[in-house]
């Protein structure tokens, strides 16, 4: 049965997997850093140090990464962002959370037990939105890849409902990505338990990923306005700052 435990586990290690497949497909192709060295991002996400915060903590600079994020004024779910430990996360621990937006409206982790057999989740589980970066090695990230990871997820037993190709996410220049929605199944009823929400977004030589889940059937307008919300305010600093001087 694929279940929230199995989500936070199976996809970074499905993508682990992909990433190898696209090594294979596309040698050298497009933000590899193998032939020019390792940009200073990588060498963050390798080694990442802490950031600073201004503006009461409402903003939050990374320089080692060359992010800026600001969080933004009106939230209705995830209600508080900041930068958290930087302890590497996925099967394989090579994905780095860099910002994570939490929801006083439920939690996943209080009442779970990893290793009992009983689930007793919240109705408002998915508490998190959180954006992660890890390397790209190869990575695909362009309109051919969609039948890929398509494929990969319902190899592994997802129920994808789309996988698109963006040149500008959110009609932010610059910000050309890969989002995928999908589900869990309940392996009884066959029908769906969790939507998976995901954008991953490559620069340079790493690629970050947008992640949140949470149970299927719940109201997506909040979710969706802090998720747009979110990734709008997420800047790179080579692009100048969000809101000018």
């Amino acid at each position: 049965m694929f279940d929230l435990k199995l989500t936070r586990v199976l996809v970074p290690a499905l993508f682990a997997a992909t990433a190898l497949t696209a090594t294979a497909c596309d040698k050298g192709g497009g933000g590899g850093g193998s032939k020019k060295g390792k940009s200073e991002r990588l060498r963050w996400v390798q080694k990442p140090t802490t950031g600073t915060t201004e503006n009461e903590g409402k903003t939050i600079k990374i320089p080692g990464l060359g992010v800026d994020f600001y969080t933004p004024d009106v939230l209705y779910v995830y209600k508080n962002c900041e930068e958290p430990s930087h302890t590497p996360d996925g099967a394989d621990k090579s994905w780095i959370p860099v910002i994570t937006c939490t929801s006083p409206f439920g939690s996943d982790d209080e009442e779970e037990d990893w290793d009992s057999d009983e689930e007793e989740e919240s109705d408002n589980a998915g508490a998190e939105l959180t954006i992660y970066v890890t390397e790209k090695e190869g990575m695909l990230i362009n309109e051919r890849a969609k039948t890929m990871y398509e494929t990969e997820y319902k190899q592994a037993g997802f129920e994808v409902e789309t996988v698109e190709y963006f040149d500008e996410y959110l009609a932010k220049p610059g910000r050309r990505g890969i989002e995928i929605l999908a589900h869990t199944l309940n392996s009884d009823t066959g029908y769906p338990e969790r939507e998976i929400h995901r954008f991953m977004f490559p620069r340079e030589d790493v690629l970050f990923i947008v992640h949140v889940d949470y149970p299927y059937g719940n109201d997506r307008s909040g979710i969706n306005s802090d998720w747009e919300r979110i990734i709008w305010n997420f800047q790179f600093v080579e692009d100048g700052p969000l809101f000018g001087e």
